[in-house]
């Protein structure tokens, strides 16, 4: 979640420079944790911007975990990680 405010940030940022009010965005989050070696487990959600609150709030219903630990969600970990390494460092 730390890449998309990063990112929201530097659009909000772009827009106030350019005279134009920043617009609320949606994020979403998936953490991945490693129970061995291969078998890994998530939470998720997805979190909207609350006007009235002026905070990012998870949006009913988008949660959800693994059931168990399994080595399917160990590729999609790593996948995510090489995603994520991508994204920020090339």
């Amino acid at each position: 979640m730390a890449n998309q405010h990063g990112k929201a940030a530097a659009a909000a940022i772009v827009e106030l420079m350019n005279g134009r009010a920043p617009q609320p965005v949606t994020m979403a989050n998936t953490c991945y944790s490693f129970v061995d070696a291969d078998n890994v487990v998530h939470v998720a959600s997805v979190h909207r911007y609350d006007g009235e609150k002026k905070t990012m709030v998870t949006v009913p219903g988008s949660g959800g975990l693994s059931s168990q630990a399994n080595r399917l969600e160990g590729v999609y970990a790593n996948a995510w990680a090489q995603n994520i390494w991508n994204d920020m460092l090339t």
